[in-house]
């Protein structure tokens, strides 16, 4: 009686793909990496795919397992569909770079050589370039193109909503304003015109003072009123208190700006101002620079909100502008 061929064992192989393959290396012919094995026959992966043990994600890239696709198995599906010297750019490298403000899409954006053909298929959109990224890293076993290439895909490829990333990627040094102008006067024309101007915000941001930016992200906010800024407020007792860096008279509300490196001393008289404005019922809202220049939206809806939340209350309070 011959003997039953042994099935190979694909398992180290799925492990490291997050339980992804493509036909060629399960058929044991892989034409990029090394053999997983001798490989399923063509019969034995037909049944896998019959039965829903595997499905079939893309074309050829299949899934050992059956239900929806975790964020990294679509970025890793969409690199095994690509191939040969493929990089992933746009929102997924963002996201797999670790920046939290990559915009949501439901393409994984992959580059691949312009002498190559292949279709985008599903959620894998193939772009053809002839400027692969010299400076390219492996991130969780694909090839990721630099943070700076990424943010300048995602902001001609999603448009306004990836604009926090740009300042992101700078506040956080995973990008320099040079390699993003780089990637301005290197990169395709098309599109082009939202990474020009939000660079130039952002130079003039970097430039312009915290408090500045606070004072201008306030005024564009119906809802609050006049914010006095560096005030000399006393108590009832007309005891100087100290001076915050934006104050909201009506509802008690002063604040507060963190600096880039503050010292252990600095926080500690951070604390005790803090501690004398509650002794007389003030609220006090801590932002930092990075947070008003990475996410202005989020610190002006913490503004807007403490003030309608303490105005409805009807906060009363004995603070006095000098």
């Amino acid at each position: 009686m011959p003997r039953r061929r042994a099935e190979p064992d694909l398992s180290a192989l799925l492990a490291t793909q997050f339980g992804l393959i493509r036909r060629d290396q399960a058929l044991g012919v892989p034409a990029d990496t090394p053999p997983a094995a001798p490989g399923l026959t063509e019969g034995a992966l037909r049944w896998r795919l019959e039965k829903g043990l595997w499905q079939t994600v893309l074309p050829s890239v299949y899934a050992a397992q059956s239900g929806p696709l975790s964020g990294d198995q679509r970025a890793f599906a969409a690199y095994l569909y690509a191939g040969a010297a493929a990089q992933l750019t746009g929102p997924a490298a963002l996201r797999l770079h670790g920046l939290r403000h990559a915009p949501a899409d439901d393409r994984v954006h992959v580059l691949i050589p312009d002498h190559r053909r292949l279709s985008t298929a599903q959620f894998a959109a193939v772009s053809r370039t002839h400027r692969l990224d010299e400076r390219a890293s492996r991130v969780k076993g694909m090839a990721v193109v630099s943070p700076a290439r990424a943010v300048a895909d995602t902001l001609r490829l999603v448009g306004p909503d990836a604009r926090p990333v740009l300042t992101e990627s700078v506040q956080r040094g995973l990008a320099t304003l040079d390699q993003l102008e780089r990637e301005l006067s290197e990169g395709p024309k098309r599109g082009s015109h939202l990474l020009r101007t939000a660079l130039a915000d952002l130079h003039q941001g970097v430039r312009a003072a915290p408090r500045t930016l606070l004072r201008d992200l306030c005024r564009t906010a119906p809802a609050l009123p006049e914010v006095a800024w560096q005030p000399a407020l006393t108590g009832p007792d007309g005891e100087p208190l100290p001076t915050p860096d934006g104050w909201i008279a009506d509802t008690a509300i002063a604040l507060d700006l963190v600096e880039a490196g503050d010292t252990p001393d600095d926080w500690a008289g951070r604390l005790r101002r803090h501690h004398r404005f509650q002794e007389y019922g003030v609220l006090v809202l801590t932002f930092t620079a990075n947070e008003i220049r990475i996410d202005p939206g989020a610190v002006l809806g913490t503004i807007v909100r403490a003030y309608l939340e303490r105005a409805r209350a009807g906060v009363r309070h004995g603070v006095r502008t000098a």
